[in-house]
């Protein structure tokens, strides 16, 4: 799937604005951004539920607007406008069979089994990490090539969200296709997927090979003989946080060159710390308050 240059707008306000990313297999992506950025505007977009307003979206070189049968390859539930509620598993199942030609029915039964679901239960009757847990065995069951998964562990209990992570890997390793996940828990998110897309001023900001960034990123706590942090450092870094004169920042590229100059300035303290997905988000998502008050003096 190719998305080039997709924007979109409601109420005449563009919530999207030249989106610009590819999914290729096999990988697990993370979409990252602060509430109100447009994730979930942009996966109602790629899912059909909305026209773009500019841009397009391709799956094998076809404009999905145009030959619209492609979008059986996407799998997405909206869960705000969600029509599941009032119906039972097995009427859900008949929907989905219908709607999706390639639709696995042996292994949506065997899942169904297995984590102990009943057909006849009403969608609207089941907890919040069932009806977590039944969408995964949808989307799985689907064999749709793009999973579109908005918050899939929102409101799951510890047991029932390692149930649907370990669901979604294993069915991963097995198969041809690729996930776009949604979620604020960025700690869970970071130890499943391969990328991050951060969204931010209604746009792809950045796109993060987590594997890449590790070898290029790196988080530093630094203390400096006076109260004023180097130029050099200003330049060079975001800032996380400061604890007196303790400064931690994020050097997204940092070369063996920088580290020399900066321990030519001869610093008290200069110590690497693991780098996490949330700590790109704080420095590159930080909302305007926050950066003022990281703000290197």
């Amino acid at each position: 799937m190719k998305v080039a240059h997709l924007t979109k707008k409601i109420d005449q306000q563009a919530i999207l604005e030249d989106v610009n990313f590819d999914l290729v297999t096999n990988e697990i992506v993370g979409l990252i951004g602060r509430n109100g950025s447009g994730k979930t505007t942009l996966f109602r977009t790629i899912a059909g539920h909305y026209y773009t307003d500019g841009g397009e979206i391709t799956i094998n070189n076809e404009n999905i607007e145009l030959f619209p049968k492609e979008r059986q390859h996407i799998f997405y539930i909206d869960e705000k406008e969600n029509f599941l509620g009032q119906y039972s598993l097995k009427k859900l199942n008949t929907f989905y069979r219908a709607a999706y030609p390639n639709f696995d029915q042996d292994l949506f039964l065997s899942l169904i089994k297995e984590h102990e679901l009943s057909l006849r239960l009403s969608y609207n009757r089941m907890s919040k990490g069932m009806q977590g847990l039944f969408q995964m065995i949808l989307a799985i069951a689907s064999n749709a090539t793009y999973l579109l998964l908005d918050e899939p562990f929102d409101g799951l209990d510890v047991i029932v969200r390692k149930k649907v992570i370990r669901l979604l890997l294993d069915n991963m390793s097995e198969s041809k296709r690729t996930t776009l996940i949604a979620s604020h828990n960025l700690n869970e998110l970071e130890n499943i997927i391969d990328r991050a897309l951060l969204l931010k001023g209604n746009t792809i900001t950045h796109d993060y090979r987590l594997e890449e960034v590790r070898e290029q990123a790196k988080k530093i706590q630094m203390v400096f003989k006076t109260k004023k942090v180097p130029e050099l450092v200003k330049q060079h870094s975001k800032a996380l946080a400061f604890q007196g004169r303790v400064v931690t920042a994020l050097f997204e590229n940092f070369t063996e060159e920088l580290a020399n100059k900066i321990n030519a300035l001869e610093p008290i303290v200069f110590e690497e710390l693991p780098l996490t997905l949330e700590d790109l988000f704080e420095a590159n998502l930080a909302n305007e308050s926050l950066t003022k008050e990281l703000k290197y003096v």
